[in-house]
This record gives C-alpha cells, structure tokens and sequence, in this order.
C-alpha cells in the first residue's frame, strides 16, 4: 500500500474548476490515493491556483478563498526552501529536468520520500519516482 503521494499543482487545479477537461479524472484519482496515504503538495501549489482560479477561471475571490480550504483539509503542504530551490535549479543546470516548475515538484517529492507523483503533464520527467498521469496535454 502507497503511503506518500505527491500530487501536481495541474491535479490540483484541475479537481478545483469542474470546467476542465481533466476534471472528472484527477477526482477520480485523487480519491483513490486520498483512501491509500497522505496526499503531498507544495506551497507554490496554493499560489499559483488561486492564481489561476481567480485569473483564468474567472472565480469570484469568496470561491477561489473556499478552494484553498478545501485544498489545505485535502493535501499535506510542503514549504519550499532554499534547499529545494537550488536543487531543483541544479537538476535543471545539469539538463536532467527542461522545466523548472516540474523539477521543483519532483524535489518536493523526494522531500518527503513520495512512492508516486500524480500528473497529467507527459512532459514531467522523475528520475526514480513512480509517476501517475491521469490524462495527457
């Protein structure tokens, strides 16, 4: 049984606006993991889906504001440090990851020793961690 999951900030967004075409997926599997262990992700996570709720989504602050609470009961949150920063810089610098967001995501994961990452980004690319993609961009 999976005890650590680390969930993609675009999961996450995309369980939040039922308008998305990946919507009715990433629920599906974050219910299932939710039942298997602790669900994992970053404080950039947060940010960047108020962000696009209220920017993109066209949410009404009072709804986006729901969203975060909803998401912080759902998700452990992982603070992001210097640590992470440099690292996920240096797997970029070494041409190990192309995406600097996505090389911060999987350095959270390996943080907390995550056994899977779940995504629907086919461009993410993890060096040892399993990876779940729910749909493909």
């Amino acid at each position: 049984m999976l005890t650590k999951i680390y969930i993609d900030t675009n999961i996450v967004i995309d369980i939040c606006d039922i308008k998305r075409p990946a919507h009715t997926s990433s629920l599906t599997i974050v219910q299932k993991y939710a039942n298997s262990g602790e669900l994992y992700i970053n404080s950039d996570t947060l940010a960047t889906v108020f962000y696009i709720l209220r920017n993109q989504a066209k949410f009404s602050f009072q709804e986006a504001l729901e969203k975060m609470y909803f998401i912080r009961e759902l998700f452990t949150l992982i603070s992001i440090d210097d640590a992470i920063f440099y690292e996920a810089l240096e797997l970029c610098t070494h041409n190990k990851c192309t995406d600097y967001e996505d090389a911060m995501q999987y350095v959270c994961a390996k943080k907390v020793e995550a056994e899977l990452i779940v995504t629907n980004d086919k461009g993410f690319v993890s060096l040892d961690i399993e990876i779940v993609r729910t749909n493909t961009k």
